[in-house]
């Protein structure tokens, strides 16, 4: 629930500055890592009812997973490339080692990791996922700027990486850490 109030804090947020600056406005959305698909149906099952946020969301979820195929797979691939349409209404995407590669997209602001990727490259994929900028630049606006990452144990190691000088996101220079930051839990 944490991560679905920044989600929804961040939306508002996003239509403020996209409204006062005359930018176009930025439809956020969620990436759940789930442990399995065992895990990543019961979470879609819970933010599909009424028991989350009065239902709220049971129309804006989707999951994908390698297990998929056929027509389900390729609907799935077809919302996951068309999340930065207004017209989409998925606003929380929960995956299962399916995004490893080959999907870009400019308007993830929250990332929920309920699993430790198997690797530190998998969790650099994951958080570089949310570091593409969707007007293309900094905006000096926080909210316009920030990935928000909703804590998790191992998470906090690989910002640590990331911060080094050798590390993959630093050496693009697509990341920055405010020291503030990392003093909340």
């Amino acid at each position: 629930e944490d991560g679905i109030r920044i989600h929804e804090d961040t939306k508002v947020a996003l239509d403020i500055f996209a409204r006062n600056s005359k930018m176009p406005i930025v439809k956020p959305f969620v990436l759940v890592v789930a442990k399995d698909t065992d895990h990543a149906r019961k979470l879609r099952e819970l933010i599909t009812s009424n028991a989350f946020f009065d239902g709220r969301y049971a129309e804006m979820v989707m999951e994908i997973h390698s297990n998929q195929s056929g027509e389900e797979k390729e609907e799935n691939i077809a919302q996951l490339l068309s999340l930065e349409n207004s017209e989409n209404k998925i606003e929380i995407v929960i995956h299962v080692n399916m995004l490893k590669e080959g999907w870009d997209v400019t308007n993830l602001y929250t990332i929920i990791p309920l699993r430790t990727a198997a690797s530190t490259t998998l969790r650099e994929q994951t958080i570089g996922r949310g570091l593409r900028l969707p007007y293309g630049k900094r905006t000096g606006h926080d909210k316009a700027d920030k990935l928000t990452i909703v804590a998790h144990d191992r998470f906090q190691e690989i910002i640590d990486e990331a911060n080094k000088p050798d590390s993959i996101i630093r050496q693009e220079n697509i990341i920055t850490i405010d020291e503030q930051d990392l003093i909340q839990p």
